[in-house]
C-alpha cells in the first residue's frame, strides 16, 4: 500500500512523520509503540476494525500514559 495514496506521495510523507513522532515521544519519556500507522485501501473495512482492536488492546497494556499521570497526581 506504501506509494499507493490518492494523493501520490501522501502516504510516504505521512510516514517519516509518524517515525519523527516516534522519536519526539522517546525523547520525552513516552513509549513510541503508543503511535502507529498502518497502510490500508478503503476496501479492508474487517482488516481496519481488526488492526484498531489490537492496537486498542495493546494501549490498555501499556497502562495510561506519563502525561496522564503527571496531570492527575492531586486527584
Amino acid at each position: 500500500m506504501v506509494g499507493q495514496c490518492h494523493y501520490l506521495e501522501g502516504n510516504k510523507f505521512a510516514a517519516r512523520r509518524i517515525d519523527y513522532a516516534k522519536k519526539l515521544l522517546g525523547k520525552v519519556g513516552i513509549d513510541p509503540a503508543r503511535v502507529e500507522m498502518y497502510n490500508l485501501s478503503a476496501a479492508m473495512g474487517p482488516k481496519w476494525a481488526d488492526m484498531c482492536t489490537n492496537f486498542t488492546e495493546k494501549i490498555r497494556k501499556m497502562g495510561p500514559s506519563p502525561i496522564w499521570f503527571a496531570t492527575h497526581k492531586d486527584q
